[in-house]
């Protein structure tokens, strides 16, 4: 019988990083082609929803970037690995409080086709970029 060996977090951390901004951007194009799908003339006052959307989306941003700056780097004498093996839940929270902003744009955008609700998904993206796993280890 083979032996399983397990996937190292430093690969299971580029997988679930790619897996997110994957579904980011399929999500964008989805909505950007269903631009005729939903009704956006039934929808309330749209300076609610704008201005509702930048709140969330700067107070989610804002602890994306409290929580990544209190990660420590990598030590000298540690792996990656190693550090993968005690940070990769909260590099997932990071994510997670990215993806939720750019995912609400995106659905902003969906329902009323206007392309300031798209800056919450640019600006995830962004900060996707700026929260690889590369960059989050220090190495």
């Amino acid at each position: 019988m083979a032996r399983r060996v397990p996937i190292s977090p430093s690969i299971s951390a580029r997988l679930i990083h790619a897996a997110l901004v994957v579904g980011v951007v399929l999500f964008c194009l989805v909505a950007w082609f269903a631009e005729g799908a939903t009704p956006s003339v039934e929808l309330p006052n749209r300076r609610v929803l704008y201005i509702s959307l930048a709140v969330v989306s700067a107070a989610l941003f804002g602890a994306a970037a409290f929580t990544a700056n209190r990660l420590t780097p990598s030590g000298r004498g540690s792996s990656a690995e190693d550090w993968w093996h005690a940070n990769l839940g909260r590099a997932v929270f990071i994510w997670a409080l990215v993806e939720a902003p750019a995912m609400l744009g995106t659905i902003a955008y969906l329902l009323i086709h206007d392309f300031r609700a798209l800056l919450a998904p640019f600006i995830g993206l962004l900060l996707f970029a700026n929260y690889r796993p590369s960059r989050l280890t220090g190495s």
